[in-house]
């Protein structure tokens, strides 16, 4: 059974437009599998509810389409109207005197792919009959690309006419918990290294199997859910998406600025922003610079480039480069994982400690309430070449009370003197980063698989957490 887990904001903001005393436009997107469409028939479960599900059409067989579905969910013969307008208007009126009417279309992009003027017949639906008609009007999209542009957009007939918009976006860490109760943190921390936050990913993997033993009858054979899911994912955004498979395997081979990513691919050097940009906006890539710079222009030369979404990050890491060694020997691969997945699942938990500190700095439990939080590297002035860099894992940084947190972030087991020491290179390293530095208030962190003894660093003002703390039910 699939589990629905958190989106309490969302169900709130929704449950919110319902009960106004007036007609609601909402637009819900966000990349595929996420949990759109649960999401909102989460919301309409006990309300008078049509659903339909948009076919690549033209616009007279949408509108049919449309009529035959929604007619049977509401025990109606179908009529015979060949518009949106009319089509909208009549289910409206039939679904009137059990309580406010609510509308949902799922995948609009296929409505827009099946016809240009399917935005057009839309807002003329909308405006004539439906804005004052005391509705509810849900439309949901997976094609982010094509919901920004061609229903959120400036240009888009329904601008400025709906009433909210949501974008889903994946679950966080500390939810995954839910759907692997038998779990121990370690293995829930390497699924999510794999699945990211997608719950229709998370619902696949069996809670009785171990984390390598799911990746190899879920992801490495051919006939899986997983095993093109990459490539279809790209290929639903994207006509040619072969240079961007490129550059993703480039940035998961460490490539992580424009240079190093066009002499990987052979794609040439101004070409590869604009590549970057799309993956970016699709989610899939994140642009990063260090939180704290000299000068604002530094910005353009120190960006980096990362895979955001774990799942790519993983296909990516360990699909995309061995599919052919797959075929034949699948061992080999696995061995590759077992190898390799620890120094994998590094930057991961960078990703989880800095959700964890968002969440405890919302709740006011840290000793800092920052404004900002990152990574941070810089070069070390009078040092030579090889030692004349720095990073620090996590910075955050409150600019009006000049308080900043050091972070240093550890996949691995740590005694307290291990903690020590990387304290101690912490706050060495912290002298690199020119901010505020002679009235601003330090504190400094360590997280960790495991460690010893944290209360003792506790004792010493040492911000110490592991997975004992990061893997909490909530």
């Amino acid at each position: 059974m699939s589990l629905f887990i958190n989106r309490t904001e969302e169900l709130d903001f929704l449950e919110s437009e319902y009960a106004k005393d007036s007609s609601s436009l909402v637009i819900i997107y966000g990349r595929r599998r996420v949990g759109k469409t649960e999401l909102a028939l989460k919301f309409g479960a006990g309300k008078p509810l049509v659903y339909y599900l948009a076919q690549k059409l033209n616009l007279e067989q949408q509108v049919d389409d449309f009529l035959e579905k929604t007619s049977e969910q509401i025990d109606i013969y179908q009529p015979k109207i060949t518009k949106w307008d009319g089509a909208l208007k009549f289910i409206a009126e039939q679904m009137k005197g059990k309580g406010k009417p609510l509308i949902i279309i799922d995948e609009v992009p296929y409505l827009i792919g099946g016809s240009n003027a399917a935005m057009s017949a839309f807002q003329a639906a909308w405006d004539l009959h439906l804005k004052d008609a005391n509705v509810m009007v849900i439309l949901l999209g997976s094609s982010i690309g094509m919901m920004e542009n061609e229903v959120l957009g400036y240009k888009s007939p329904l601008y400025g006419r709906w009433s909210g918009q949501i974008k889903v976006e994946p679950l966080k860490y500390k939810h995954i918990v839910h759907f692997f109760p038998q779990k121990t943190p370690k293995e829930i921390v390497q699924t999510y290294g794999c699945l990211g936050g997608v719950p229709a990913y998370l619902n696949k993997f069996d809670n009785n199997l171990s984390f390598i033993d799911n990746v190899n009858k879920n992801i490495f054979h051919r006939a899986t859910f997983f095993y093109d899911e990459a490539t279809f994912l790209l290929k639903e955004e994207l006509r040619e998406p072969a240079k961007y498979e490129l550059i993703l395997e480039a940035i998961s081979r460490g490539k992580n600025r424009v240079s190093g990513i066009s002499n990987e691919t052979g794609i040439p050097v101004n070409n590869i922003p604009k590549y970057l940009r799309v993956l970016i906006s699709l989610g899939f890539v994140t642009k990063e610079c260090p939180i704290v710079l000299k000068k604002t222009h530094d910005i353009r030369t120190s960006s980096i480039y990362a895979i955001s979404d774990n799942f790519m990050k993983f296909w990516y890491t360990y699909v995309y480069p061995t599919r052919s060694i797959l075929e034949i020997n699948r061992g080999a691969v696995v061995s590759k994982i077992n190898n390799t997945y620890d120094r994998y699942l590094g930057h991961i938990f960078e990703d989880i400690v800095k959700q964890y500190l968002i969440d405890r700095n919302v709740s006011n439990k840290l000793p800092i309430a920052f404004e900002r939080i990152g990574r941070q590297w810089g070069n070390i002035k009078g040092k030579q070449k090889g030692k004349n860099t720095y990073e620090i894992d996590l910075v955050a940084l409150n600019e009006s009370s000049k308080d900043i947190l050091f972070v240093e972030c550890k996949w691995q087991v740590l005694t307290n003197n291990n903690a020590k020491k990387i304290i101690n290179d912490l706050k060495e390293k912290s002298r690199y980063v020119y901010w505020n530095n002679e009235e601003r208030k330090e504190y400094f962190a360590v997280a960790a698989k495991k460690i010893e003894n944290k209360v003792e660093l506790r004792k010493n003002e040492i911000m110490a957490f592991d997975l004992d703390d990061l893997c909490v039910l909530n």
